[in-house]
Order: C-alpha cells, then structure tokens, then sequence
C-alpha cells in the first residue's frame, strides 16, 4: 500500500496518522521482503527499529515514526538495486544520502533512507556507524533490525532530541541502564552519559 495523497486529503483529519504509519509499516514489509528473497544483507534502524525493541517490552511506550532507516553495507547496493526494481523501489542519491524511492510517484520524503554501514558519514562526525553483523530476528517484527547495542550507537551518532526521547522509552522499558555504557564503543561513551542523563531527568519517572 503506497501513500497517496488523494486518498490522505479525503480523510477525516484524525484518521490520517493512521493511514501514514499503515503506509510506512507496508513500505518497510515490501521493502524488507524483496531482500530476505534475494539474500541480501540488511538491517532496520531507526524509529522502525525502535518500535520493534520497545514493542517487546511494552506497546504502552511506543512511539510512531515518519520514515523507514535500513542499514547496509555499501558493497551490497548493486544486489538491493536488482532485488528491489520488481517491487518498484528505486535508488536514488540526495545530497550525498542513499535512498529507495518507492514507486513512480516517490519522493525523498516517503524513501527508504539508507545508512551506510561502517562508514564516517559527515566531515563533522569522526565516529563510524556501526557494522552490520548479526542482526535481530523475533516474533517483535517481520524483517531484520539492528541489535540493541547497534541502535544505541546510532542514536548516540545523531543526538538529536528525539534520539535521547527513544534512549529515554529504551531506559523505561528496561531495555537498557547504566551497565549499557560498557557495551558500545569507548568513543561514544562520554555522549552516552550525557544522554542518559538527559533521559533519566526527562522520561525516567514519567508515566507517560
């Protein structure tokens, strides 16, 4: 089920969350399945990933997301480009960014947006992603996603608000605590303390 706009602007408006996040839900089952079908490696990170990890824990925290985040490894594009053509994903470069535009009608907006694994990303930001090993499967979600140290660094990359909102719904649910700052990288450990501790005053009493 591709977003269309058309179908968007003639619901009620409280109904139109709804059918944006059933559409980014589909994209990334479509997206996902034409790689598992060909082997290709992947790995879902972001807020999909997020979702998946907070709704094994508790489905009261989770939150919604605009976007689908797949980690690959750039080797691997060639084969996802062939993988995804027939499902009508097309690859496409914006402003240094690798991204599947889903159908003819596609834009940056409703892409699937690729992060490169083990790789420096900005010229402002000395630390690599991660890379993309042994991935998570469960019952929590149909296709791959990152593992739980994996995403914690991720987000620790970017350090934008809503990146320390979701370590505060990781923290909530028990997912992860002050121990977690011995498993990801030394390099990132300093904005781990500074993130939980954002985290812990913002969200870690809070009931909602």
């Amino acid at each position: 089920m591709r977003f269309d706009q058309a179908v968007w602007e003639s619901m009620p408006i409280i109904e139109r969350m709804g059918y944006t996040m059933s559409c980014i839900l589909d994209r990334a089952q479509r997206f996902c399945a034409a790689l598992d079908a060909a082997g290709v490696p992947y790995a879902v990170c972001g807020g999909m990933s997020v979702m998946a990890w907070i709704s094994s824990r508790n489905p009261d925290f989770v939150r919604t997301t605009k976007d689908v985040d797949v980690l690959m490894r750039r080797e691997d594009l060639p084969q996802a480009v062939t993988a995804l053509a027939p499902a009508g994903f097309t690859l496409v470069d914006v402003r240094g960014v690798p991204m599947f535009l889903d159908g003819p009608d596609g834009t940056p907006k409703t892409a699937v947006h690729i992060v490169l694994a083990d790789e420096i990303v900005s010229k402002h930001e000395p630390v690599s992603t991660p890379c993309l090993g042994t991935v998570q499967r469960d019952g929590a979600a149909v296709w791959a996603r990152v593992p739980l140290e994996s995403l914690l660094e991720m987000k620790l990359l970017a350090m934008r608000p809503h990146d320390i909102a979701h370590l505060g719904d990781l923290l909530r649910v028990g997912l992860i605590d002050r121990s977690w700052r011995e498993r990801i990288r030394p390099e990132l450990r300093e904005r781990f303390d500074r993130a939980y501790d954002e985290a812990e005053r913002h969200y870690g009493d809070s009931a909602h």
